[in-house]
């Protein structure tokens, strides 16, 4: 009979106006015990949109009282389970901010941070954030956002140094690559010998080597890139990864070798042979591993026997 009056109470609160504010549910429902029992019934029997009902119901009505102060965490939660992880983000946020030492605190923080993982690993959210409607909208901001909050509430935590580098990752699919290398240059200096931070190393070369993408590129960063392995190699002398670093340095020199190279074939073509060899011997000296190379050292022989 009390979940029915419950349930009642749950169909009619939103009619409920500021005129009966001055009445407690204590006098006329059910008490905040019997909510909260109603609560764990439902999170037993995996209703969530009962825990949600139950949780709000004991957060408005009765929010000094013992039973209301997990509402917050325990919404959050039940958003999860309905795969609304946009919406349960919100709960967990009010959760930690509702009180100094929330008896959640750590575990709120981790549901925050596989979210923010979700939302960088491009999954969306509906439109005007209901749970209704189709999931649109890109959440990348939405994880930056969360990543921020974990650098500030945990800066030296675990959770800290994964979010480092999940923010780099999105700043690089922005294409803001000088924020990036800022970001995983924090996450180096914070932890230095923390696995992760060989994955930075790593990451700045990846960055690096999507900067050398474009049609201009910037001389400086294939220096910045041999500077980064020397320090990779310092830090991490016996890392594995170092190898999937010198792979990114050479993919980068062929680049590099390729533009040179091209500007030298441009010179062979316009009979300017002088400048033709300056730029094929460019390519040879700077960089004598690459295909480029092979290219240059056949052109130039043909250009000198002209």
């Amino acid at each position: 009979m009390k979940k029915i009056i419950a349930s009642c109470f749950v169909c009619i609160m939103p009619l409920l106006s500021l005129e009966v504010e001055d009445l407690s549910w204590e006098d006329t429902g059910p008490s905040a015990q019997e909510f909260h029992s109603l609560l764990q019934q439902a999170i037993d029997e995996k209703n969530w949109w009962s825990v949600i009902d139950y949780a709000d119901i004991l957060s408005y009505h009765f929010p000094t009282n013992p039973f209301a102060q997990d509402s917050s965490f325990l919404i959050g939660e039940a958003y999860l389970q309905l795969d609304q992880p946009s919406l349960a983000n919100q709960y967990f946020t009010v959760y930690l901010n509702q009180t100094n030492s929330p008896k959640h605190f750590e575990k709120a923080i981790e549901y925050k941070f596989h979210i923010a993982e979700r939302f960088r690993q491009g999954e969306k959210k509906p439109l005007f954030n209901s749970h209704k409607g189709p999931k649109l909208l890109s959440t990348q901001d939405d994880a930056l956002a969360i990543y921020d909050e974990i650098l500030a509430t945990l800066p030296h935590s675990e959770f800290a140094a994964r979010a480092l580098l999940g923010k780099a990752q999105i700043q690089k699919e922005q294409e803001d690559y000088k924020p990036s290398i800022e970001t995983l240059d924090l996450l180096i200096r914070r932890f230095p010998k923390h696995d992760l931070a060989a994955a930075a190393y790593l990451e700045k070369l990846n960055v690096y080597y999507m900067q050398c993408q474009g049609k201009s590129i910037d001389p400086a960063i294939l220096d910045l890139a041999e500077l980064n392995i020397r320090k990779f190699k310092a830090a991490f002398p016996r890392e594995e990864r170092i190898k999937d670093a010198e792979k990114y340095l050479s993919k980068m020199e062929e680049i590099f070798a390729e533009h040179l190279l091209e500007t030298g074939l441009f010179f062979k073509k316009t009979k300017k042979n002088p400048a033709a060899e300056i730029y094929f011997n460019k390519v040879i000296s700077k960089f004598p591993k690459t295909t480029a190379a092979t290219v240059a050292q056949k052109n130039l022989e043909e250009v000198q026997k002209r």
